[in-house]
């Protein structure tokens, strides 16, 4: 914008023109009057009296001189004509004509908006440079894709350490680059209801190949999985899609090889648990010899205790063989009787000898179902301290937490 000062120099710049523009025109005026009385000097001292006048006058017409330029007879000029003279030398010299107009500088062409006028102008590419943050919240107004994700139920800020995963979730876009993989989740079964839960647990599905992902259904459906069941095994296990063809083979070829299972059996426990199959395969072997060769089941029975209690393959390997000690040893319980009731294994050991001893004290820890005052296991290990006190032990609950003060 032009301000006043501007103004002002300009003005003052124009008015220095003018007074040099005058004085340039008066200088060269009396340059040419002097130039011409020193030809018309040197003209008469250089003719004789035998030069011819019209030679002279031919010469200086040559030299760009007319008569009214030149007086070789000494004749007084009159003074229009040396007026007239003078307006014509005055004409050799350029005039430069500037217009204050043509610059664009004039008040009445700067229209400046008030205050209180509406913009029109789109400026919603100006905004703050987006600084690093410690979380995502503060992405959520100015991402598209962080808002949809969201509205889904994805739970993002437990993924907020994953530095990777939420640089590579705001550099895509919903509708072109995650739409496609939601579309392909309610296609196999998920419900749309459970697919802020699935994200949630594995927002690396993304990450995926497309292609990988229809491979690896196709798959299952090779191998009979039916729409139901692989509907179960991506919501039991919403990580199973992150792993290949190839390890999901490998694994479910272990299991039926050392286990000894057929087909329907294979599936039967895909389906159950699902998490096993994609579990890690050294802990896997560990839990294995530890409940062939440490607890000492035989094959038949580890096969009937994977089936129904593929669990034990997931739990800590200590913990299961502490729970089977004090069962087998101290409470007496066969092998084939565990595996009829394999959900005791998964009991801590804490609880199942207290109250295992509070029963020794009542006189009621009788466990064989032939002889009279049976006590289920399911109902000794579930449930609260009060539903144990008023269903198994027949007393209340201050006395069970007396005697739980004496231990």
């Amino acid at each position: 914008m032009w301000c006043r000062r501007c103004y002002a120099c300009i003005r003052k710049a124009k008015q220095i023109y003018d007074i040099n523009t005058g004085a340039l025109r008066l200088l060269s005026r009396n340059i040419y009057i002097a130039d011409y009385d020193k030809k018309a000097e040197n003209v008469n001292n250089t003719t004789s009296s035998n030069t011819c006048p019209l030679m002279i006058k031919s010469q200086l017409e040559e030299r760009g001189y007319n008569e009214k330029t030149y007086n070789l007879t000494n004749e007084v000029i009159p003074v229009q004509n040396l007026q007239e003279v003078r307006s014509n030398s005055s004409n050799l010299i350029p005039k430069i004509k500037i217009d204050v107009e043509d610059l664009n500088i004039c008040d009445k062409n700067i229209k400046l908006p008030t205050a209180l006028d509406t913009c029109t102008e789109d400026i919603s590419y100006i905004g703050q440079y987006q600084l690093p943050s410690y979380n995502i919240a503060k992405y959520a107004n100015s991402s598209e894709t962080i808002q949809k994700l969201m509205s889904l139920g994805l739970k993002l800020y437990k993924h907020e350490t994953d530095i990777d995963l939420m640089e590579f979730l705001l550099s895509k876009d919903f509708e072109k680059d995650l739409f496609p993989y939601i579309r392909f989740l309610y296609d196999c079964g998920v419900p749309s209801d459970y697919l802020g839960e699935f994200l949630t647990k594995n927002p690396y599905i993304f990450k995926q190949d497309m292609d990988d992902l229809y491979t690896r259904i196709r798959y299952l459906r090779f191998h009979q999985f039916d729409i139901e069941m692989i509907k179960d095994i991506l919501c039991k296990n919403p990580r199973w899609l992150n792993y290949s063809t190839r390890s999901i083979d490998t694994k479910l070829g272990y299991f039926q090889d050392n286990f000894h299972l057929n087909g329907e059996e294979v599936r039967q426990l895909t389906v159950k648990n699902s998490k096993l199959i994609t579990y890690k395969m050294s802990h896997i072997r560990e839990n294995t010899f530890a409940i062939k060769e440490e607890m000492g089941f035989n094959k038949i029975e580890t096969k009937i205790l994977l089936l129904n209690q593929p669990r034990l393959w997931i739990k800590c390997r200590k913990n299961i063989t502490d729970t089977f000690d004090y069962a087998h040893n101290e409470m007496k319980l066969s092998h084939q009787f565990i595996v009829s009731q394999a959900y005791v294994l998964l009991c801590r050991k804490r609880r199942l000898e207290q109250r295992h001893m509070f029963l020794v004290k009542l006189g009621r820890a009788q466990y064989d179902p032939t002889k009279p005052l049976y006590v289920s296991l399911k109902s000794l290990i579930g449930g609260t301290d009060n539903d144990f006190c008023q269903n198994v032990a027949k007393t209340s609950t201050d006395t069970y937490d007396l005697y739980l003060k004496s231990i």
